[in-house]
C-alpha cells in the first residue's frame, strides 16, 4: 500500500454548502497536517503511510450523495469512508455503506435516526440531536427558577429538527417547564403568523432548531417584530454566519454547539484546541465553526484507531473505535457497542459583545449567561 485513501461525499454547493465547505476545509487541513508528519503509522506495514482525500460534491442532494458513495466504494475503492454533512445525507450514506459491510465514520449527521435505524457499520463522533437542548434548558432553569414556558419551533419534515424538538419536550418537562411546539414545513415558513402566536403565549425561552435558512428566517422575524423573550436559542446562532447576517442584532441569542474554541482541553491525541483554531484561521483566513472542527476531528479519531489497531482492516478499526475512550481537542470520544457517541458533551454559547461566549457547562464556561437577554432590537 502506497497511500491511505479517505473518501467523502460533501456538500460544496446547494443548501448545506456553508457547513459542508467548512467541514471539508477542516478535513483537508487534517490531511495536510498528517502528511506533513509523513502520514499515519500502520504497525503492520512498519511505516507511515501518506493520506489521499477523494471527494465528490453531492450538491446537498440525497440521490447525488448515494451515487457518490457508490462511486467512492466501487470505482475509487477508498480505504475509509467518511460521512457527509447533514443528517439526511448521512442517513443516505449509511444506507449505501451498510449492505457492503463498510464502516461509515459519521461526523456530520446528528439525527437520532443514525442510532435508531440499527446500522451495524457506524462509528459516530457527534452528540445526537435529541440532546442539543439539554444544556440550554438546564442553564435557563438554574438562572431563573421562576421561568415557566418554552416555545419550541421545529420543522416536522426534518428528522434533525424533529429529534431536537423531542429533546426539548423531554428536558423541558424534566426541568419543570411547560413546552409548546410550533411546527412548520422547512423552507416554506416565513414565521409571520407562527411567531406572533408563540409570543402571545408568553414563553420565557424560545428554542428554534431547524435547518440553517429556517433559523435565519426565524431570527430575522424576531428582530423585525421586536420579539424579545427572556432567552432565545437557535441552531444557526452557533456559527459565524449568524453574526455576519445580523451584525449587532445577533447579541443575546444562544445556541448549543458540538465544539467551541477552547472547549476541548488536555487532548490525548491530536492538536490542542487553540492550535487547531490558529492553524485553521491561518490556512483559510477565518475562524472555524464547529463543523470545521468535526471535519478535522474525524481524521484524528481514525488515526488514533489505526494506531491502536496497527492495521487498516475495516472491521478491526470499527471494533477498536467501539472500545476506546480518549480525548481530542473536540472533546471526549467514547461510543457504545453500536458505535453511537456517548462520551462527547456539547457546550452552550451566547453572543455577547460581538463574539460567542461559552456559558455552559461551568467547566468550559468563559463567561456568564446574560439573562434576560439584552437584545439589540
Amino acid at each position: 500500500m502506497k497511500r491511505i485513501k479517505l473518501g467523502i461525499s460533501i456538500s460544496l454547493t446547494g443548501a448545506y454548502s456553508v457547513q459542508g465547505a467548512q467541514s471539508f476545509r477542516g478535513l483537508s487541513l487534517y490531511v495536510s497536517d498528517v502528511n506533513e508528519r509523513g502520514g499515519i503509522h500502520v504497525a503492520q506495514l512498519e511505516r507511515k503511510v501518506p493520506v489521499d482525500l477523494v471527494h465528490f460534491d453531492d450538491e446537498s442532494d440525497v440521490d447525488k450523495c448515494r451515487s457518490n458513495v457508490e462511486k467512492l466504494l466501487s470505482q475509487e475503492q477508498v480505504d475509509i469512508l467518511l460521512g457527509p454533512y447533514s443528517s439526511s445525507l448521512a442517513l443516505a450514506a449509511a444506507e449505501e455503506a451498510e449492505p457492503r459491510g463498510v464502516t461509515l465514520w459519521n461526523h456530520g449527521g446528528s439525527t437520532d435516526e443514525m442510532d435508531e435505524r440499527g446500522f451495524t457499520c457506524l462509528v459516530s463522533t457527534i452528540t445526537p440531536a435529541s440532546m442539543y437542548s439539554r444544556g440550554i434548558i438546564a442553564l435557563v432553569r438554574k438562572t431563573d427558577p421562576g421561568a415557566l414556558k418554552i416555545a419550541s419551533f421545529s420543522a416536522f419534515d426534518s428528522g434533525f429538527s424533529r429529534n431536537i424538538a423531542r429533546g426539548v419536550d423531554k428536558y423541558g418537562t424534566e426541568y419543570g417547564f411547560e413546552v409548546k411546539r410550533f411546527e412548520y414545513r422547512t423552507g416554506r415558513e416565513d414565521f409571520s403568523g407562527l411567531l406572533p402566536e408563540a409570543m402571545d403565549w408568553g414563553p420565557d425561552l424560545v428554542v428554534g432548531m431547524g435547518r440553517l435558512n429556517d433559523d435565519l428566517l426565524l431570527a430575522g422575524r424576531m428582530i423585525d417584530t421586536g420579539a424579545r423573550p427572556k432567552a432565545a436559542a437557535l441552531a444557526a446562532a452557533s456559527i459565524g454566519l449568524f453574526r455576519e447576517t445580523f451584525g449587532d442584532y445577533a447579541e443575546g441569542f444562544m445556541s448549543s454547539t458540538q465544539w467551541e474554541r477552547g472547549s476541548g482541553k488536555d487532548p490525548d491525541a491530536g492538536p490542542a484546541s487553540e492550535e487547531f483554531f490558529e492553524r485553521y484561521k491561518a490556512m483559510y483566513g477565518h475562524a472555524p465553526d464547529f463543523v470545521a472542527a468535526q471535519g478535522y476531528n474525524i481524521g484524528v479519531v481514525i488515526e488514533e484507531c489505526i494506531g491502536r489497531a496497527g492495521v487498516l482492516d475495516r472491521r478491526t478499526l470499527r471494533d477498536i473505535a467501539r472500545e476506546i475512550d480518549f480525548r481530542t481537542f473536540y472533546g471526549r470520544f467514547k461510543t457504545d457497542a453500536r458505535g453511537s457517541q456517548t462520551g462527547h458533551e456539547m457546550v452552550t454559547v451566547q453572543w455577547q459583545g460581538g463574539g460567542k461566549i461559552v456559558v455552559y457547562p461551568e467547566s468550559s464556561a468563559h463567561g456568564r449567561l446574560t439573562y434576560p437577554a439584552r437584545f439589540n432590537f
